[in-house]
């Protein structure tokens, strides 16, 4: 069985894998958008076929560049998501194999399992493929984006419809909060790094109960224990498995040969995309003996779990602002370091001062939260790739200069 705090903190290592890419592209697309238009008004309205030439030329740079970035940051990835899948099955078995030997059992070492290694493997390959499966989108939708903020620069300041300076700032910003994005199949987009803590957190889920599955069934082991913890979702509040709180801390009946107890996948949407082990679920399951039960889910009750899960729930909203705005900032410094026309450079400087001081104010508002509700404040969760004591020292004193 593996903790909540455990499987919280599982995916981090390939979550900030998926930052530093993240802010890779981001920074790539803004040097190529400024070298592009970047260089003043006169450069930019050249003839239109010369344009959309020089366009598309650039475009596909621009995709070889994060093409190969997304094979540096692949490599580390299959690195991390093996050595997390391996780390998380040794310890949710070791924690089982402790109560099946306290039973008298024997069960085989791990390592010694073909059967569970390979289920291991396919969940790491399937996890993995799911990585390739939504940079491939992020690489294209880069693309895409560098060309239709380029474009509509080029058409609104061609037309007079804003100055060549304002269709710059709003093509650079248009980038920055964009970001680098996934979509899936359905439409549906998320971050890079949100799609990557899923996939990654929701898949060591499933293979370390897949294996935990089939060492009780190995043992011939019925009674299972599900964990439990503070702030579990609700889901629509009633008795189902989309309510995790309702379901979490109690005992199961694996097969239904102890009829006292429920069934187990049956009442836990075990195996559902909803349920336990399902996307993004931190709980997870072991063997039980029916009596022994280390979860007070007394003191879970439904209006203290719902403050809590309200509360977690504004702490990520914080964190994922600052995370945001830190990507934005440090996105709008490339575009003023990279700017060669005068006025343009101190438009976007104005912008990354501005930005700069949201993120100062996002900062206090984070840190007034946490200390209004004893919360420990998460500086892990506020880091990005490259935000350094530089980066910070540089917002720092663009804050300065924007509240003079």
């Amino acid at each position: 069985m593996l903790t909540p705090d455990y499987l919280l903190h599982i995916s981090e290592g390939a979550e900030e894998i998926s930052s530093q890419l993240h802010n890779d592209i981001i920074n790539r697309i803004v040097e190529r958008v400024m070298t592009r238009i970047g260089r003043g008004e006169d450069y930019l309205l050249t003839a239109t076929d010369k344009w959309q030439i020089e366009l598309l030329q650039d475009a596909g740079y621009l995709l070889e560049d994060i093409q190969r970035e997304i094979a540096v940051r692949t490599r580390q990835q299959e690195q991390e998501i093996a050595a997390a899948m391996e780390e998380a099955g040794v310890r949710a078995i070791d924690y089982d194999d402790s109560v099946y030997r306290a039973a008298g059992l024997s069960p085989t070492p791990l390592t010694e399992s073909p059967a569970m290694i390979r289920i291991i493997q396919r969940n790491y390959e399937a996890t993995l493929g799911e990585w390739n499966n939504f940079t491939r989108t992020t690489a294209s939708a880069a693309q895409k984006s560098f060309i239709n903020s380029c474009d509509r620069a080029y058409q609104m300041a061609m037309n007079g419809t804003i100055s060549y300076t304002q269709a710059v700032k709003e093509a650079v910003n248009e980038i920055i909060q964009i970001g680098a994005t996934v979509t899936y199949p359905t439409g549906h987009t998320d971050t890079i790094e949100t799609a990557t803590l899923r996939a990654v957190r929701t898949g060591i889920a499933q293979a370390t109960g897949q294996i935990q599955t089939a060492r009780m069934e190995e043992m011939d082991w019925d009674i299972v224990l599900v964990s439990a913890h503070l702030g579990a979702r609700s889901g629509d509040g009633g008795q189902n498995p989309t309510n995790h709180l309702w379901w979490q801390g109690k005992f199961y009946s694996r097969t239904g040969r102890t009829p006292h107890l429920p069934l187990f996948a049956e009442t836990t949407g075990y195996g559902t995309v909803t349920g336990l082990c399902g996307a993004n679920c931190r709980h997870s399951f072991g063997p039980g003996d029916g009596v022994n039960n280390p979860y007070d889910i007394d003191s879970i009750n439904k209006e203290n779990n719902a403050k809590a899960e309200q509360i977690q729930q504004r702490q990520r909203t914080l964190e994922r602002r600052i995370r945001k705005t830190k990507s934005e900032v440090m996105g709008l410094k490339t575009a003023v370091d990279s700017a060669q026309d005068e006025n343009l450079k101190f438009a976007l400087d104005v912008e990354y001062q501005r930005k700069a001081a949201l993120l100062a104010k996002q900062n206090q508002t984070y840190n007034d939260f946490c200390a209004e509700n004893n919360l420990k404040r998460l500086a892990d969760r506020l880091q990005i790739a490259r935000w350094d004591r530089h980066q910070a020292a540089a917002a720092r004193g663009a804050t300065q200069r924007y509240n003079k």
